[in-house]
């Protein structure tokens, strides 16, 4: 009997072990991530008082879901990327929707805010903590992502990692929000977004040192 015969007998009776896809690993680590974040969450941060009275308040809600709105279809996105010849996931389309939404929240808050004010509501009393927060908070779920996109193989490392990067830092910016309690659209529109810019930027470069083949 040839070896590869014999090894085949062996092993034919063997149960197959199932593999987990990279969309249920990638879920598993993310989630991971998201219990220390949560963590790092409840140890240095916390809700802010009154909370579900704040997010009665369409404005200040809109502050919660918008990230989490991009976040969703990010996540998706970059999931798509781990397959080398997928086609793009129509939820890319999706990710330009919270964006100009919260562009439009700022614009509108400009118009209605009083010229004296504008200024101070854009600075708030919380500038000099919210992107270290949120960028620290992002930091367990794009290193949970990214060790479930290394099982993958990304065509486009540096997109793939920006993706993965956009759905942490989003991701971060909804729970970081819980805790903040400046409710004008001209801070966070604009403050949250530089911060979730900045987490896709780390994942671009990680994912290009870390996810070629």
């Amino acid at each position: 009997m040839k070896t590869d015969d014999l090894i085949d007998s062996l092993t034919a009776d063997l149960p197959a072990t199932p593999v987990p896809t990279v969309e249920v690993q990638a879920l598993r680590w993310l989630a991971l991530g998201a219990v220390a974040t949560a963590l790092i969450f409840a140890l240095f941060l916390g809700f802010r008082p009154a909370l579900p009275n704040a997010l009665s308040h369409p404005v200040t809600a809109a502050k919660t879901l918008l990230p989490l709105a991009l976040a969703i279809p990010a996540l998706i996105c970059c999931l798509r990327q781990a397959h080398p010849g997928a086609a793009p996931s129509r939820a890319r389309y999706a990710l330009w929707l919270p964006p100009a939404l919260a562009a439009a929240l700022a614009v509108g808050a400009y118009i209605v805010t009083r010229p004296g004010l504008r200024f101070d509501l854009f600075i708030g009393s919380s500038i000099d903590i919210c992107g270290r927060a949120i960028v620290a908070l992002s930091v367990p779920m794009l290193a949970g992502l990214l060790i479930a996109l290394r099982r993958g193989a990304p065509v486009h490392p540096t997109r793939c990692g920006a993706l993965a990067g956009l759905a942490a830092g989003a991701f971060a910016a909804t729970i970081y929000s819980l805790f903040c309690t400046e409710d004008s659209p001209l801070f966070y529109a604009v403050w949250y977004s530089l911060a979730i810019g900045a987490v896709a930027g780390l994942g671009a470069l990680l994912g290009r040192m870390q996810l070629r083949w």
